[in-house]
């Protein structure tokens, strides 16, 4: 009995000192909660603190005035440069792109921009971003220009951006029929590309050296071939077709600019130095429609991968840290959009602004490929 009685003692010692334990435990996890919501706290005012400076950084960039741009028409052989006026003009133009799986219209007439408009396609007549299926999508042109009148109009066209090579080659300086026989030599040479597999065009730049640059494009054929079938299937004569990186140029129109061109399955990445889209690259993101937040890390991954590119290339010259991003495109052209990618730069995103009249509820992001043919007519 007695050893009963000292182990219920025993044991009534043990449930104090378990009951003690627990209560101490319960008032450590109390604190640490306490803890851990105060820091969430402060994190989340950091947060917003920085998204308040970032949003600051891209309200109140000063819009640059626009000006004449002087970018390439890139027509075999050499073509004088383009300049993009600021006259009026009384023809009717339409202009006519393929943007992740979207067929992107608008028509322009009497100097202003009067209507536009975006048409779903099946994502199955492309493969890889570019035509694979030149009946289904030129039937889907076909159906979009009825009642537009596409007859009576100067229709310019811009494929998918996709499968581009781009370089700067320096020649000695000489004169143009030289370059003639020279620039497709320096090609096979310096670039891994094949004249049998691309369509080859360049322009000579200025200098004030004793040097001439020469900016190369290779297009693929194959790609640009299916374009072309595409059109001839929708009926559709192009008064132009332009290559969408030389669109963009045009359309943003400053002198120095990095552009991102985000879509639901690609990204078009442009460095402008001096008028010139010195640098392009195109990057398929997928076949299945992307998710925002995994194109805002993509695209500032593949911003600041061409950007350090391109200051290697040219490090006595590299790319001066206030030249900023412009966003265009379906996915990369909201506001949080901007600000994510603005932080994960460290660059700043600055506003669009239509280098030509337009409704004030036009919607410019979306449609900067189509401005920049337009500015290729007018």
């Amino acid at each position: 009995e007695k050893a009963r009685a000292e182990a219920d003692k025993e044991a009534e010692k043990k449930a104090e000192a378990e009951e003690k334990a627990r209560a101490e435990a319960d008032k450590e996890a109390e604190k640490r909660a306490e803890a851990e919501e105060k820091a969430g706290v402060i994190e989340e005012r950091e947060a917003e603190e920085k998204a308040d400076v970032v949003e600051a950084t891209v309200a109140e960039a000063a819009p640059r005035k626009s000006k004449k741009l002087r970018v390439p028409g890139l027509k075999k052989p050499s073509l004088p440069t383009l300049q993009v006026g600021g006259g009026k003009v009384g023809k009717h133009v339409i202009a006519l792109s393929i943007d992740g799986s979207e067929l992107r219209l608008v028509s322009f007439h009497k100097d202003s921009v009067e209507s536009w408009d975006s048409i779903p396609f099946d994502p199955q007549f492309l493969r890889m971003g570019q035509v694979a299926d030149p009946e289904g999508l030129g039937n889907v042109i076909k159906g979009a220009l009825e009642g537009r009148e596409a007859s009576k109009s100067q229709i310019v066209c811009s494929p998918p951006g996709l499968r581009i090579v781009s370089r700067i080659i320096t020649l000695p300086s000489v004169n143009t029929k030289e370059l003639d026989s020279i620039v497709p030599r320096e090609v096979r040479r310096l670039m891994t590309v094949s004249e049998e597999d691309n369509k080859i065009y360049w322009q000579a730049l200025p200098s004030e050296t004793s040097q001439t640059p020469v900016l190369v494009l290779a297009v693929a054929k194959e790609a640009l071939n299916n374009f072309m079938e595409t059109l001839r299937i929708g009926g559709v004569r192009p008064h132009n077709v332009d290559l969408k990186p030389m669109a963009l140029t045009r359309a943003v129109n400053q002198q120095d600019a990095i552009i991102a061109h985000g879509e639901s399955n690609s990204v078009e990445l442009v460095i402008v130095v001096n008028d010139i889209p010195v640098q392009i690259r195109s990057i398929f993101l997928g076949e299945g429609v992307v998710t925002q937040d995994y194109a805002v890390g993509r695209i500032s991954d593949e911003l600041v991968r061409t950007i350090t590119t391109y200051n290697e290339i040219n490090s006595e010259r590299p790319l001066d840290p206030e030249v900023p991003i412009f966003l265009c495109g379906a996915m990369a052209s909201s506001v949080p959009f901007a600000l994510n990618v603005a932080a994960l730069t460290g660059r700043t995103v600055q506003p669009l602004e239509p280098p030509l009249r337009c409704p004030e509820d036009f919607p410019l992001a979306r449609f900067m490929v189509n401005v920049g043919l337009i500015l290729k007519t007018i």
